[in-house]
């Protein structure tokens, strides 16, 4: 019993002792940073598609890509600014073949860090975004697909983000609600469908 009892004691002094260091070596990183409350910049990838079951049928799963900068990564609350693209096939009856419909948006988004002063930070974010869509290599397009189409959207999410040294690493899924679309055209009376869309992506980058 003597012998269980000071195992255990010394058990628990090394995790102490480990916790410990680990948790020096972290302080030892954050007195790296330029700002204490926590800036990154991070770029990537992933993929998205439409919610909608006829824009399903229209336009395939495509990539999207994103850069993005985060103010208040080692805070509860943070503020990001970001581009984000993405391409994704498209069919329609007299559409050509290699048409690809090309996204462009710009948002800005509050994001609620769950643990933000640890290695592993979950967290959900939420915002505004302006997406413009942009119909490209259709040289032929008697369709109901129009050339071009602005719109508004509200990114809603959540991610997990991980850093070591200097270096982050995010991932993330993400559902865009949309108003104001009318890439489709109808008859009147008629909506035109709905371009929500969801995504997943993995980003890398630095924090400073």
């Amino acid at each position: 019993m003597r012998t269980y009892k000071l195992g255990a004691v010394a058990f628990l002094g090394a995790a102490l002792f480990a916790n410990g260091a680990a948790a020096q070596a972290y302080d030892e990183e954050d007195e790296d940073l330029l700002s204490r409350i926590g800036l990154a910049l991070t770029v990537g990838g992933g993929v998205s598609g439409f919610t909608n079951e006829e824009m399903r049928d229209t336009a395939d799963v495509g990539g999207t890509w994103d850069v993005r900068a985060a103010f208040g990564t080692r805070s509860p609350i943070a503020l990001e600014a970001g581009y984000v693209g993405s391409a994704q096939a498209i069919d329609a009856i007299g559409l050509d073949t290699d048409a690809v419909l090309v996204g462009t948006a710009l948002e800005g988004l509050a994001r609620v860090n769950l643990l933000p002063e640890q290695r592993i930070n979950p967290y959900f974010f939420g915002g505004a975004a302006w997406r413009r869509y942009d119909l490209t290599n259709a040289d032929t397009n008697t369709s109901d697909v129009v050339e071009t189409d602005n719109l508004l959207e509200i990114p809603v999410g959540a991610g997990v983000s991980y850093r070591i040294a200097g270096f982050v690493a995010d991932l993330r899924g993400s559902f865009r609600i949309a108003t104001e679309e009318d890439l489709i055209r109808t008859d009147v009376g008629e909506e035109s469908p709905k371009l929500h869309t969801w995504s997943a992506s993995a980003k890398l980058g630095y924090e400073f």
